[in-house]
């Protein structure tokens, strides 16, 4: 976990997230409320001062990164040898997306139009792409990966069901990019992200269920 917390890629990103803060906070006028939850319209729908809006993104990755510390403390090692990929890909993916949203709502307070949705979306977007890839590296394990009780013993179904997950959610991954980048209404893009996420995560469930009820 700690590797995965102090690797290059998640400390340069973390850098960046601090210097857009800064940023943030010497151009934008200290006056300013700031966006800080967009309604399924798409239209932001609640505003904080500068000085609090600005702390939203940072305070996020303070947070994230003590809550997997503190896992990866509970947790033994063989279980985190198992899930290392999937963490290795997911926490310099959750900095990266508070990057994006930081760097939106610095960009908002300077005037230029809120494109929120739609740099979530592509965010995310890339993120499942990257866990869809990462899925099919992990070992049965209890904090990575779709873990459904009938799987969690058998290496060879626990492999299936997660190549299975991940080339669905590589390819749910795909369309959010598509539409974040042709897709006007900031509505479907939220619809497009619920199935993106819940679509891959239903079928790899029924699949793995048909499949082990299969080979009993």
């Amino acid at each position: 976990m700690n590797q995965a917390l102090f690797s290059r890629v998640n400390l340069a990103l973390v850098a960046a997230l601090v210097a857009v803060t800064l940023a943030g906070y010497l151009l934008v006028p200290a006056e300013m409320l700031l966006p800080i939850h967009w309604g399924p319209s798409g239209e932001p729908d609640a505003f904080w001062p500068r000085n609090t809006a600005l702390l939203l993104a940072p305070a996020a990755v303070v947070a994230l990164s003590l809550l997997l510390a503190f896992i990866g403390g509970r947790v033994a090692p063989e279980q985190m040898a198992s899930s290392k990929h999937a963490f290795a890909t997911l926490i310099p993916a959750m900095t990266g997306l508070m990057l994006a949203i930081q760097g939106s709502i610095v960009l908002i307070g300077l005037g230029y139009p809120d494109q929120m949705v739609r740099v979530i979306t592509l965010s995310l977007g890339v993120m499942l792409m990257l866990l869809g890839n990462i899925m099919p590296k992990t070992q049965p394990n209890a904090i990575a990966g779709v873990r459904l009780p009938w799987i969690m013993n058998d290496p060879a179904l626990w492999r299936a069901t997660q190549r299975l997950t991940g080339m669905l959610f590589v390819a749910g991954g795909i369309v959010l990019v598509a539409c974040a980048i042709v897709v006007q209404h900031p509505t479907w893009l939220i619809v497009a992200l619920l199935a993106a996420f819940l679509v891959p995560l239903v079928v790899g469930s029924f699949y793995s269920y048909r499949l082990a009820h299969r080979t009993r």
